[in-house]
C-alpha cells in the first residue's frame, strides 16, 4: 500500500474517532455551558438577594442614626417625655410601615415605641434583646439578625443616643421582619423566587405551590451543608411539573453562628429545552462534517505527498554540501514543521561553517597582527645590533647611547607582547593566577616608567604622576599590578599625540584606591566602548592608524577583576581617553587575613 492509500484509510479512521469523539465532547460542553448559566444565573440572584439585604440593613442603620443623632431627641429622653418622643418617630413609622421603632433609657425601660399591626412588641426593657448591651458596650450602632423562640426572623439595629457631650442617655432600638412580606418585595424588585427558612423551617416562599408547605423541615443535607457547616449548598428542586435549580445560603446571627437561611430559585426547564435544541442541530451538523472530512482526507493525502518530495530533495542538496539554498517551508502542519526545523538545521549548519571561517579568518589576521608586532620591534633590534656591532669603535658616545635607546624600547615592546599573548592564553586555560600582598602603588609605578620612558622619549612624551602622599598600600600582586601600568601607558603613549603629557593620577576612597590614566588622543567612539575590553577587539579608527593584538585592555580588566577591583574608561574625541581601575586598601580589617594565590578562569 502507497504512502496516499495509507494516508486516505487513516484520514477515514480519524475522522471516525474524532466524529464520535467531538459528539461525545459537544454533548459534554453543551452540558457544562448550560450548568455554567445555572451557576452565573444564581450568582447574580445571590449577590442580588445580599445587596437588597445588606440594603435595608443599612437602610434601617442610617434611619436609626439620624433618629440618635437629634438633640431633642436626647432631651426628651432626659425629660422622659413618651408624647414627644412618640411624636418624634411617628414619621418614620409613616414612611416605613413596616418597621418597629422603640426609644428607650440607658437601662433598656422602654420610653415610647410604634409597633405595626400583627408585629411581635418588644416589650417593656430592650436589654434583654440582642444586640442591645452590645450596642451599649461598644458606643456604637449594631445591626443583628435575632431568631426568636416562636422562629420568627427579625433583623435589629441598635444605637446609642449622646448629649452634645457624648453622654449616652438612652438608645434607639429598630427593627423589621424576614417573612412573607420582605420575601414578596424581593420577588417584586428582582423577579427572583425566595424561600426564607427560620433554622430548617419554611417561613416564607413566593414559589407557586408552596404555601401549604410553610412550617416544614428542610432537606437533611440543605441543614448539615448550611446550617451545620456554614457553607453555601445547591440542589435541584421541582414544584409541580417545574423544576428549579435552588442554591442555600446561611444568614448568620451576631455571634457568627447560623441562624437561619434563603435559598434563591431559578427555573431549569428552559435549560433542558435549549440543550435539546441544540442537539437537534449538532448532530446533523457533525455528521456533514464527517463527511466532508473524508472527502477532504483524500485530498490532503495527495497534497501531502507534495511537500514530502519537495523536503527530500532538500535533504538531498544539504547531504551534497549545498547549505545556501534554503528550505522551501510552506504551512504550518506537522510537514511545515519538519520543513522548518529542516531550515533552522541548514541556517545553523550555515551559521557554523561561516563562523570557522570567520575564526579561520580571524586567526590569519591575528598571527598577522602578531607577526607585524613582533617584526617592527625586531627589525629595529637587528638593525641597531648590526650599527653596534660594525661602527661601535667609530660612533660618537651620544650616537651610541640612542642606538642602545632604540635596543631597550624594541626589547620593551617585545616582552610586551610576549608576556600578553601568554596571559591571554593562561586566562583561556585557567591557569592564570595571583598572589596579592600589600604593595605601594607610587614604588610600582615608579618601576613602570623607569620601564617605558624610551618608548616615552621617542614621541616626546611625558608622564605626570598625580598621586596623594603619603599613598596608602593596596591589596595587589606587584608584578600584574605593574603589566597593568605598563598596558595602559603603552596604549596612552602608542594613541596619544607626539609631545602629550600623560597624566597618572589616585584617589584614595573608602576602601580601595581609584587610578586612572589620562592620554590627549583621539578618543573611541561611543559604540566601541562597550567592547574595547574583549579580547582581540580593537576600535576602528586604531586599527587603520596603529597595528596591535587587542589583548592589552583584555588582559588588564581580567588581572583588576582578580584583585577584587573594577576597570573601565572616560573618552571624549576632544579630550581624550581615561582609563580607570580600582584596587582595595590593603589595611580594611578583612584584608589581614593569610592570603592565598587567586585563579582566574
Amino acid at each position: 500500500m502507497g504512502l496516499r492509500a495509507r494516508l486516505t484509510v487513516f484520514s477515514v479512521l480519524l475522522v471516525l474517532v474524532a466524529a464520535g469523539g467531538s459528539a461525545w465532547a459537544g454533548w459534554q460542553i453543551v452540558e457544562g455551558l448550560l450548568q455554567q448559566e445555572a451557576t452565573d444565573r444564581l450568582d447574580v440572584a445571590t449577590r442580588t438577594f445580599n445587596s437588597l439585604y445588606h440594603q435595608r440593613v443599612a437602610d434601617a442603620e442610617i434611619v436609626t442614626r439620624q433618629l440618635s443623632d437629634r438633640t431633642f431627641l436626647a432631651q426628651q429622653i432626659l425629660r422622659r417625655n413618651g408624647e414627644a418622643l412618640t411624636a418624634l418617630i411617628e414619621p418614620i413609622h409613616t414612611l416605613r410601615p413596616f418597621y418597629s421603632i422603640a426609644v428607650a433609657d440607658p437601662d433598656g425601660n422602654v420610653l415610647a415605641k410604634i409597633v405595626p399591626p400583627n408585629r411581635m412588641d418588644p416589650g417593656p426593657n430592650l436589654l434583654d434583646s440582642p444586640g442591645v448591651a452590645a450596642a451599649l458596650d461598644l458606643d456604637a450602632a449594631l445591626p443583628v439578625l435575632v431568631r426568636r423562640q416562636d422562629c420568627q426572623m427579625v433583623v435589629a439595629v441598635t444605637v446609642p443616643v449622646k448629649t452634645t457631650t457624648g453622654t449616652v442617655v438612652g438608645l434607639m432600638h429598630l427593627r423589621f421582619p424576614l417573612d412573607d412580606e420582605f420575601a414578596r418585595q424581593v420577588k417584586d424588585d428582582t423577579n427572583l423566587d425566595l424561600n426564607l427558612y427560620c433554622g430548617d423551617m419554611l417561613v416564607a416562599s413566593t414559589l407557586p405551590g408552596q404555601a401549604a408547605l410553610l412550617g416544614t423541615r428542610a432537606d437533611p443535607d440543605v441543614v448539615q451543608r448550611v446550617l451545620e457547616e456554614g457553607t453555601d449548598w445547591e440542589q435541584n428542586v421541582r414544584t409541580g411539573d417545574l423544576s428549579y435549580r435552588a442554591r442555600y445560603v446561611p444568614l448568620l446571627d451576631v455571634e457568627g453562628k447560623p441562624v437561619a437561611m434563603y435559598a434563591v430559585h431559578i427555573p431549569v426547564q428552559t435549560l433542558r429545552d435549549a440543550r435539546l435544541s441544540i442537539l437537534r442541530y449538532y448532530l446533523p451538523v457533525m455528521a456533514c462534517i464527517a463527511l466532508l472530512a473524508v472527502a477532504l482526507g483524500y485530498l490532503g493525502s495527495i497534497l501531502l505527498a507534495r511537500p514530502l518530495r519537495r523536503l527530500t530533495a532538500a535533504a538531498a542538496r544539504i547531504g551534497g554540501g549545498d547549505l545556501e539554498s534554503p528550505v522551501p517551508v510552506a504551512g504550518e502542519d506537522e510537514v511545515g514543521q519538519l520543513a522548518a526545523r529542516m531550515e533552522e538545521m541548514r541556517r545553523s549548519l550555515y551559521q557554523t561553517y561561516s563562523q570557522l571561517r570567520q575564526l579561520n579568518q580571524l586567526k590569519d589576521e591575528y598571527l598577522f597582527s602578531v607577526a607585524h608586532e613582533v617584526r617592527t620591534p625586531l627589525a629595529s633590534l637587528v638593525a641597531s645590533v648590526e650599527i653596534l656591532a660594525g661602527d661601535y669603535a667609530r660612533m660618537a658616545p651620544a650616537e651610541r647611547e640612542a642606538t642602545i635607546r632604540r635596543i631597550e624600547r624594541g626589547a620593551v615592546r617585545l616582552q610586551t607582547l610576549v608576556e600578553n599573548v601568554l596571559d591571554a592564553g593562561s586566562i583561556r586555560a585557567g591557569r592564570f593566577t595571583i598572589h596579592p600582598n600589600p604593595a605601594d602603588l607610587s614604588v610600582v609605578l615608579d618601576g613602570v616608567v623607569t620601564t617605558l620612558q624610551p618608548l616615552l622619549e621617542e614621541k616626546r612624551q611625558h608622564l605626570e604622576a598625580d598621586l596623594p602622599v603619603p599613598l596608602p598600600a593596596v591589596l595587589a600582586d606587584e608584578r600584574r599590578i605593574t603589566q597593568v601600568f605598563a598596558n595602559l601607558i603603552s596604549n596612552a603613549s602608542k594613541y596619544g599625540p607626539d609631545g602629550d603629557r600623560i597624566v597618572v593620577a589616585a584617589r584614595v576612597r573608602e576602601s580601595d584606591v581609584l587610578v586612572k590614566v589620562s592620554d590627549h588622543g583621539p578618543g573611541i567612539p561611543l559604540p566601541e566602548q562597550g567592547e574595547l575590553f574583549e579580547r582581540y577587539f580593537r576600535s576602528a579608527s586604531s586599527a587603520r592608524t596603529s597595528p596591535g593584538t587587542g589583548l592589552g585592555l583584555a588582559i588588564s580588566k581580567a588581572i583588576v577583576e582578580a584583585h577584587g577591583g573594577a576597570v573601565g574608561l572616560e573618552s571624549d574625541p576632544r579630550l581624550g581617553t581615561t582609563v580607570w581601575f580600582t584596587l582595595p586598601l590593603a589595611s580594611l580589617p578583612e584584608r589581614h587575613e593569610e592570603r592565598q594565590p587567586v585563579a582566574v578562569g
